[in-house]
């Protein structure tokens, strides 16, 4: 059912708003669809900016959080005795191995920043190409991808284990709504220049 919820909500993030932006911007917001020196939409640069503010933040965000579950998640595992902490939850591991709640919990956390680099430059891509003919409506999608992106993390990070958990938000789904989002709205840019 989820997945369905997810697809229903592309249209209303890509498709329609890109075709509004498309025939009505020009009309009712000049500024924002004006072409400006650089030959790119002037709200195209909110686009950009946004990536490159909130994409470091959530950036330095996840490694701040998983550096305070590492050191808290260690102090916990050798109050309940689990032996080798060290050599289990230390730098350089990326995760810990063994089956504990603590190490589970730890992983969950781990696994919540990991996760921002396996679909980021992919998103960032798809939602810039997007921006270059609706930067409106790829300011919109990034803008869920950046919320669903927070909530999703902060749900596998406090998880406590269960991976379940990082759904917990309705506002998780918005990562892959975003991402799909983008993806169409790049290849909708990609069309409407080949076509021009």
């Amino acid at each position: 059912m989820a997945y369905f919820k997810l697809f229903a909500q592309l249209p209303l993030l890509s498709i329609v708003p890109g075709y509004l932006e498309m025939q009505y911007l020009p009309k009712y917001a000049p500024l924002l669809s004006s072409v400006g020196s650089s030959g790119l939409p002037r709200a195209t640069g909110a686009v950009i900016g946004l990536h490159v503010v909130a994409g470091v933040w959530i950036i330095v965000w996840g490694l701040a959080s998983v550096g305070g579950k590492r050191k808290y998640y260690m102090e916990k595992a050798r109050k309940d005795g689990e032996k080798d902490v060290d050599s289990r939850y230390a730098l350089p591991n990326l995760y810990v191995s063994g089956n504990t709640i603590h190490s589970k919990a730890f992983n969950c956390a781990q696994r919540s920043h990991q996760q921002v680099f396996e679909t980021y430059t992919q998103f960032t891509v798809a939602n810039l190409a997007g921006a270059i003919c609706f930067p409106c409506t790829a300011l919109l999608s990034a803008s869920v991808w950046f919320l669903g992106r927070v909530t999703w993390s902060k749900g596998y990070a406090s998880s406590e284990g269960d991976a379940k958990k990082r759904y917990t938000s309705p506002f998780s789904y918005g990562i892959w709504t975003g991402l799909l989002s983008s993806s169409i709205l790049g290849l909708m840019s990609a069309a409407k220049i080949a076509l021009a």
